[in-house]
């Protein structure tokens, strides 16, 4: 009876396996540009293109899209995939965390048995695989909106010493994005595409906001709205935002300066128990080993990491401050 219960979960494990490998190898693959998706949403459309574009990133699993459609935590994940520049739909996104908690599943009951420590393990460890991917859209998130806010200071001044040299609005951004590295002068390049493709000047800088997540974009981008709308010296102006920005990254500076212990602190608190662990473990490795020999001892040491992470955590985001 083991061995069939082995069997049918290492068959589990491969096809999950094999279907994360094929959602990684899209992931990977070139595919179309972000100018030929939004074309062909122009030249297929039947209604706004807006709803063309985020149909086709849903799914293209019918049930699946439609039970998607119109839903607010799609709408939210599609538009963070699209900031973390992650080239999957929202359909491959939520049945890639369910099939890692699926798999995390099994592997809790793998570890204890079919018995009800294991499925009492098999909850958080279910809950743990789901959260995974959403950590790591997070993270990727997180970096990407980093990378634009160190290039955007620069991305603003070339465009506005490009105005000052006589050129437009638009071969300023252009001559910018050209100058400039991804992933800055992919929005750049966005940005000018959509304005080409026939959208508006202020919808394009509005949707190259709401993909980006930076308030420093935020507040350049309304200084551009308002200048076109009122007139004025916009080259002056993208300068007066520049400056701005500096300012705020030197105060930011600042913070990080006087948090740097208590991120320190944090840090040595959350790789101290896996030292100590460890430390326990040479000297006396028989009293150690019955965490991983024993059902309970199993489900202390789960317990024990999770409260670790969630400690770490909180103590990262307590000494982050905006």
């Amino acid at each position: 009876m083991g061995i069939i219960v082995l069997a049918v979960l290492a068959s589990l494990f491969v096809f999950i396996a094999l279907v994360l490998g094929l959602i990684g190898v899209r992931q990977m693959s070139p595919g179309k540009t972000g100018a030929e998706r939004r074309v062909h949403a122009l030249r297929s459309q039947t209604g706004p293109a807006k709803e063309a574009v985020i149909l086709r990133q849903i799914s293209t699993i019918p049930a699946l899209r439609s039970f998607l459609t119109d839903n607010a935590w799609a709408e939210r994940t599609s538009l963070d995939l699209e900031r973390a520049n992650l080239h999957l739909r929202v359909g491959e996104y939520l049945l890639a965390r369910v099939l890692l908690a699926v798999l995390f599943i099994f592997f809790g009951v793998l570890i204890i048995g079919f018995r009800t420590q294991g499925l009492l393990l098999a909850i958080p460890m279910g809950f743990l695989g789901f959260m995974l991917p959403a950590f790591y859209l997070g993270l990727r998130m997180g970096r990407r909106q980093r990378a634009i806010q160190r290039q955007l200071v620069e991305a603003i001044t070339l465009i506005a010493n490009s105005l000052r040299s006589g050129f437009g609005f638009l071969q300023g951004v252009q001559a910018a994005a050209k100058q400039l590295t991804p992933p800055i002068a992919d929005e750049l390049d966005h940005l000018v595409q959509d304005i080409s493709l026939g959208v508006s000047t202020e919808q394009a800088l509005a949707d190259m906001g709401r993909r980006v997540g930076s308030e420093d974009l935020d507040i350049a981008i309304t200084a551009i709205v308002i200048q076109r709308s009122t007139g004025g010296n916009l080259s002056e102006i993208l300068d007066s935002v520049a400056e701005t920005m500096r300012e705020r990254e030197r105060v930011q500076g600042e913070i990080s300066s006087l948090t740097a212990e208590k991120r320190m602190s944090g840090n040595i608190l959350g790789v101290f128990p896996a030292v100590l662990a460890a430390g326990l473990f040479l000297i006396q490795p028989d009293v150690m080993s019955t965490l991983w020999t024993e059902p309970t001892g199993r489900i202390l040491l789960v317990i024990a990491v999770v409260l670790q992470l969630i400690g770490f955590i909180t103590i990262r985001r307590i000494v982050t401050i905006d």
